[in-house]
This record gives structure tokens, sequence and C-alpha cells, in this order.
């Protein structure tokens, strides 16, 4: 699978079973993260294209509208396929 970061020229490789946050730190991209629970949001992103599923994460991280916009927890995210995200700063 690939995912591509908005704004990187480049496709990441993403490994099965390999979180969305995992994938962009072993490519070397500044991406901010801290917990890696999905308990306090800091890697937050917004799911462009493709499919995702969710690994269990704190209901207090995103917000129901957050949620309707397609955001997501890097830290807690499987790519399902070839995705697009973008940062959320």
């Amino acid at each position: 699978m690939e995912l591509i970061l908005q704004g990187h020229p480049q496709p990441i490789r993403v490994a099965p079973g390999e979180t969305i946050l995992t994938s962009l730190l072993r490519a070397g991209l500044p991406f901010p993260f801290s917990c890696q629970t999905g308990s306090c949001g800091t890697c937050k992103c917004e799911l462009l294209a493709g499919e995702v599923t969710e690994l269990t994460a704190s209901p207090a991280a995103l917000t129901a509208d957050e949620r309707r916009r397609r955001v997501i927890l890097a830290c807690r995210t499987l790519l399902r396929g070839d995705g697009v995200v973008r940062r959320i700063d």
C-alpha cells in the first residue's frame, strides 16, 4: 500500500498492520505525535482519500464534527489500501 502526505512529493510505503503514523515516521517525515495511544489528539490529520480501519482510541480525542470531516488519528489508524492524508496544523 502507499500513502501520500499532501505536500510531500513522494508516496510512502505502508506495510500491512502498520499505522499511518508509524509509516510516516519510518519514512523520516516530521509529523506531530505524543502519546501514540489515541488519547492526546496530537497526530490528528484529515483523510482525503482511501479507506481505513480505526483502532481503539479515546472517544474524547476526536469530536463528532471532526469524524464527519474525516479527521483521524494517525497513531490509531490502519490503511486498507492506498490513501491520502493532510496534516492539520
